[in-house]
């Protein structure tokens, strides 16, 4: 008897087979034959051959029993031996950070219990994305703002106007979050990352240059304006760019636009990053005027 002769006996007294249907009335009954093996002692009694008319069974040339799922794959430590992974995920909508600490308050209790030999290491947090994140957009936030008020107080050498213009970056982030908050998007790496904080400024830069412009051309003149002169020069330097910082705004957005057309990952990736980005664009364009 060979391992053939074993595992073709096995397939033919367990086929699953269809035997069409009958019509019984308005009804059609499907008919099938299901393999009869229910456990190891069914296996053990299949007829492998027949000899000199004494039928010779499985369980009388093997050993029959429950043995362990054949191994599809292994994991490795940093290359020290093998291991056993596991993945805790999280629901969406679920703040991932506390779910992490949760679920690190849970590991020093498991080791306490684990046996002699045996550890439990974590290999990936998203946490540490997370706070690299967090911690890259506070960098970019106090460096971009202090190169505006280093950039702008060296060309209008007006400590003030350089300080009005780096506000518009924390309002604008805020009101960025704010509408993310309301239209259900997260702070991840792509959203955050979309931030363009040298864009953000540029409506501020204008109105602020423009109307400083306007104000030390009347402070030149013979007489000194008057506060509600200065109020109208104001009024009139911002009314002067006003249309085209709405303008140029406008037209930046209308280049996120087509990315709302794509569909499936591409989608997914790429409409929240083109949201955000636009949210903070309104925010500073509001905020600069």
């Amino acid at each position: 008897i060979t391992l053939k002769d074993v595992s073709q006996a096995l397939a033919a007294n367990n086929v699953n087979a269809g035997g069409n249907f009958i019509v019984r009335g308005g009804e059609e009954v499907i008919i099938r034959g299901i393999g009869l093996i229910e456990g190891i002692e069914d296996i053990r009694n299949i007829v492998l051959k027949e000899q000199n008319g004494v039928p010779v069974k499985v369980g009388q040339v093997a050993e029959v029993r429950i043995g362990p799922a054949f191994r599809r794959g292994s994991a490795s430590m940093d290359g020290k031996g093998e291991a056993v992974t596991g993945m805790v995920l999280t629901r969406k909508g679920v703040n991932t950070k506390a779910v992490v600490e949760l679920v690190k308050e849970r590991i020093k209790e498991i080791r306490k219990e684990l046996p002699e030999g045996v550890t439990l290491k974590p290999y990936y947090d998203q946490t540490e994305l997370v706070e690299k994140t967090i911690e890259t957009v506070k960098e970019i936030l106090f460096f971009s703002g202090g190169l505006v008020i280093v950039v702008l107080f060296a060309a209008l050498l007006h400590i003030p106007s350089a300080l009005i213009v780096s506000v518009i970056i924390p309002l604008a982030l805020l009101f960025s979050f704010i509408l993310m908050k309301f239209t259900g998007l997260s702070a991840n790496l792509m959203t955050l990352g979309a931030v363009d904080f040298g864009v953000i400024v540029d409506a501020g830069v204008v109105m602020v240059e423009n109307i400083f412009r306007h104000l030390s051309e009347a402070s030149e003149r013979d007489e000194p304006p008057s506060a509600e002169d200065r109020l109208q020069i104001i009024s009139n330097a911002a009314k002067e760019v006003g249309k085209p910082i709405v303008f140029a705004i406008a037209i930046i957005i209308a280049v996120y636009l087509p990315l709302f057309t794509l569909e499936g990952v591409e989608g997914k990736m790429f409409h929240p990053l083109a949201l955000t980005f636009i949210y903070a664009l309104v925010g500073a364009l509001i905020c600069s005027l």
